[in-house]
């Protein structure tokens, strides 16, 4: 993947393309960078199977990982004049901070793709004595039962038709769940068609268990 963008980037750099031309080399741009996020997601998902993915272990907090990730949404969610409501409450657990930042970054991402253009998604986070968690709720379409089920299978998809639209893998949420699995934690939604999805995150305020025996 990285030899055919580097031959496409640097067609498209050169002058003395016809719009025809320019047009088919810009195509194969997009689908060599779909095809090399789809490889990368894929090698994540071997590397947590495969235990080999273990991440940092230190305290970290989800309201300040969650808020971060907020930031770097906010230019998404105007595009789509998304109202953003957030409530952080510190919620501190052991854990690698990037991996977690990964989880909350993806389901906000989907919930600005997902809601209606001009609606809302509400973000919080919080602790008690079983662990901390966030929560990313939207008011869009929902999930119907018989697709919530399956939501974090690898490649599925609720909307068959949307197949690598916005250069989306199907691999997402099955990539949080296995981040969230291998923190001890546990990753779920509640939705129905027609009011919203809220999906929330919870990990064990303690070091997560040792799986390198597995």
């Amino acid at each position: 993947m990285t030899v055919i963008l580097t031959h496409v980037q640097n067609a498209l750099a050169e002058g003395g393309l016809s719009e025809a031309q320019r047009e088919a080399f810009e195509a194969c741009q997009r689908a060599a960078q779909r095809m090399r996020r789809m490889i990368e997601s894929l090698l994540q998902l071997a590397r947590l199977d495969a235990g080999q993915e273990k991440g940092r272990q230190e305290r970290v907090d989800l309201a300040q990982i969650g808020g971060e990730c907020l930031e770097l949404m906010r230019p998404l969610a105007a595009a789509r004049r998304i109202v953003i409501s957030e409530e952080w409450v510190a919620a501190e657990c052991h854990g690698d901070a990037g991996q977690l930042g990964q989880v909350i970054t993806n389901l906000i991402g989907n919930a600005i793709h997902h809601g209606p253009e001009g609606g809302e998604v509400r973000v919080s986070s919080g602790a008690d004595e079983s662990g901390a968690w966030v929560v990313v709720k939207d008011n869009g379409p929902g999930i119907a039962p018989e697709h919530a089920a399956h939501i974090f299978e690898r490649f599925y998809r609720v909307d068959k038709a949307r197949t690598g639209a916005a250069g989306r893998t199907g691999l997402g949420l099955a990539i949080s769940q296995a981040i969230v699995a291998a923190h001890g934690g546990k990753i779920s939604v509640e939705s129905a068609a027609g009011k919203g999805a809220t999906f929330t995150v919870r990990v064990p305020r303690g070091t997560r268990p040792d799986t390198s025996a597995d």
